[in-house]
């Protein structure tokens, strides 16, 4: 078992001492070994499948922890720890059947005690803050049988299928969620080390199809030119957080999987910092901002966005806005509004290259209307808490993560939401999101979910800029590598060839 803390040291000593050219896989074992070798960007956010935030954390852990049902690659879900779950007519009671020969990672098997400690956990029943806010709605939890649990909701909510994507721990392991994980996935993490990395150990008593990968390194590397060195290099052979493209030329001996991840980047605007809280200076902030040049200059990659969701999610995406730029309509309503001359201070998390060379790029866009927009690069810890908890800031460029449910993307915006960042407020807006997730009808649920995306275009709420897709950096031989849309980097799928 490799040391993390003594091969970050090595291999910050190796790049100091020696070429690219004479870099290997040594410092993490055999080159012939099966074993996925990769970075991240930074630290999961901890152990605790309840307390992740980060969808840098949830790329990785959705390999560990499962749920009563699981992700799949088309948006949808399917069974996991439940083998199959019914709805009852009034949509108030989700009844689960419990898989039988399901293990823990610590080898005991899961029970249905197990599944109802991790629900009162989920739900805050056991005096813990609630995973997220989608379990406010439980009423109860009842054992119906060995194999048999149902939770019962306070009003119906079509969306809550999706909330049974978090992780059913031991409860066994009560008290020690923070600092051990044991889940029911596919790989195990058999070594942790703050802030340096981890090991995924493929879990031999998996209930489902084994992974033909029995290992996976990880090592945080905050520097986006220094994971591209490593892959070139050898050291990694898997770059799951992006390649530049003006850079592909670069790459012989990899190969790229890319498309669109249901990602929307934006210019997150403060409406408690007093000019954004005046439409007409949000909007010419939107003015300003030229999304296709931009995404051309950033390597031509990304899809151009006019609100807060991704074309991945095609039923209910608005599309065919139309890109709008027009600096002089900007400069009209900045005058009218008493801000000719606004500057503010966008912060912009340090380990992200992408948000921080957007935010050069919009600099630069903004002088052309006489805004002056400073830059402040920050630590991501510092980052979620000052900005996304406190709310702290006057703008910040991020990328909100995509979700399984509309609600899960489209809420981030209603005034009660403990999330949202922006501190928007708008009656209408809270009350279609609010009915529509009690509405059964596919076709008028939908057209409130696309209603509230015209409500986001039309009150300038933020620039929602690009979803950016990816492009990751395989070594040839590996396949298998499958985008989903959510974050999740699916491990068990990979293979490498002979």
């Amino acid at each position: 078992m490799i040391k993390l803390r003594m091969l970050r040291t090595k291999l910050t000593l190796w790049f100091a001492v020696v070429s690219l050219a004479s870099l290997s896989f040594t410092a993490f074992g055999a080159p012939k070994e099966k074993v996925i070798r990769s970075t991240m960007n930074m630290d999961i956010d901890g152990l605790n499948p309840y307390k992740i935030v980060s969808s840098a954390s949830e790329e990785v852990t959705w390999n560990v922890f499962e749920g009563l049902v699981k992700p799949s690659e088309n948006g949808g879900i399917k069974p996991a720890v439940a083998e199959s779950y019914t709805v009852s007519e009034d949509g108030l009671t989700y009844t689960f059947k419990i898989r039988k020969g399901v293990k823990f990672h610590n080898g005991n098997p899961l029970d249905i005690k197990d599944v109802e400690y991790s629900l009162n956990v989920m739900t805050g029943k056991t005096g813990e803050k609630m995973a997220s806010v989608e379990f406010e709605i439980v009423d109860k939890i009842i054992v119906k049988s060995e194999d048999e649990i149902s939770i019962v909701l306070k009003q119906p909510n079509v969306s809550f299928i999706y909330a049974m994507i978090e992780g059913i721990v031991p409860d066994e392991n009560a008290g020690n969620l923070d600092k051990k994980a044991i889940g029911t996935g596919p790989y195990k993490i058999s070594e942790y080390e703050r802030e340096y990395g981890l090991v995924l150990e493929r879990f031999e008593d998996y209930w489902g199809e084994k992974p033909q990968i029995k290992r996976v390194e990880l090592v945080v590397t905050p520097d986006a030119e220094i994971r591209f060195l490593k892959l070139l290099s050898g050291e990694i052979n898997l770059l799951a957080s992006g390649v530049d493209a003006k850079r592909l030329g670069e790459l012989k001996n990899q190969e790229i999987v890319n498309g669109p991840q249901n990602l929307v980047q934006l210019l997150a605007l403060n409406h408690k910092f007093k000019p954004f809280s005046d439409k007409r200076v949000r909007e010419a902030i939107n003015l300003a901002i030229d999304k296709k040049k931009l995404i051309e200059i950033m390597g031509g990659q990304g899809i151009p966005l006019e609100t807060n969701m991704s074309p991945v999610m095609k039923d209910v995406y608005v599309g065919d806005i139309g890109q709008k730029v027009d600096p002089a309509r900007a400069k009209a309503l900045l005058k009218e509004a008493g801000y000719e001359n606004l500057k503010f201070t966008v912060r912009v998390p340090s380990n992200y290259a992408y948000h921080v060379n957007t935010a050069q790029i919009i600099v630069e866009q903004l002088k052309e209307i006489g805004v002056t927009m400073q830059i402040e690069t920050i630590e991501w810890a510092t980052w979620l808490d000052d900005v996304y908890a406190k709310r702290n800031f006057e703008a910040t460029i991020i990328g909100f993560s995509g979700k399984l449910d509309p609600d899960a993307v489209l809420r981030r915006y209603t005034s009660d939401y403990e999330r949202n960042m922006v501190n928007y407020v708008n009656p209408e807006y809270d009350k279609l999101i609010k009915t529509a997730k009690v509405t059964v009808d596919d076709a008028a649920r939908i057209a409130m979910y696309k209603k509230a995306q015209e409500i986001l275009r039309d009150d300038f709420v933020s620039v929602f800029i690009t979803d950016p897709g990816t492009m990751i950096a395989v070594q040839k031989g590996i396949k298998g590598y499958v985008i989903y849309p959510i974050p999740f980097i699916d491990y068990s799928r990979l293979t490498i060839e002979d």
